[in-house]
């Protein structure tokens, strides 16, 4: 019933940012990626002045729907780098964009660009979940660090990450991780 509340609300306001947000979330939620994507781009367009973090982070989830289509890895990219060129001093879409090239194989840019990310200032949390922990951009580095030829480099990453306090997910992957490359 939250949808059927929120479209009312929107057809009171529809150039509203955190409004068209809201439904593309709830959209989300439910799995119907192309309505979600309508109201995340109309988030992107009437937040643009007014609403930075909410185009940011709607940007980001666009990327995320178009993955979730296979076949799409140009419009997933398009997507991140608009992310990146609006807001290029947060962290989160250089993770992004890293974490969408180790899923190609690519691990030269995926290192590449998990060390631009690291070298961006962290504002303040934003107000969604965008999938980024501060050790996110590390451990982009660390895997790909292997892949080109650090070796020592990521083993010596992947053991300071464990020291820190990782999702289940993480933790299970360095652990993993470093098993096969020791």
């Amino acid at each position: 019933m939250l949808i059927a509340t929120l479209i009312n609300d929107l057809s009171h306001d529809p150039f509203n940012p955190q409004l068209n947000f809201d439904v593309a979330i709830e959209y989300d939620k439910q799995g119907q990626r192309a309505s979600a994507v309508s109201f995340y781009l109309r988030t992107a367009e009437y937040g643009e002045k007014s609403h930075p973090s909410l185009v940011y982070i709607s940007l980001l989830k666009l990327s995320k729907c178009f993955e979730e289509q296979h076949d799409r890895l140009h419009t997933v990219s398009n997507c991140i780098l608009q992310a990146i060129a609006y807001l290029p001093y947060r962290p989160e879409g250089y993770f992004w964009m890293s974490r969408f090239h180790e899923r190609q194989g690519n691990w030269q840019e995926c290192y590449t660009w998990a060390r631009m990310g690291l070298r961006q200032n962290r504002p303040p949390d934003l107000t969604k979940d965008v999938e980024f922990n501060d050790y996110c951009l590390e451990f982009e580095v660390a895997v790909s660090a292997w892949w080109i030829g650090r070796r020592d480099e990521s083993i010596e990453i992947f053991t300071k990450l464990l020291t820190k306090d990782l999702t289940p997910e993480y933790r299970t992957a360095i652990e993993g991780n470093l098993a096969r490359i020791q």
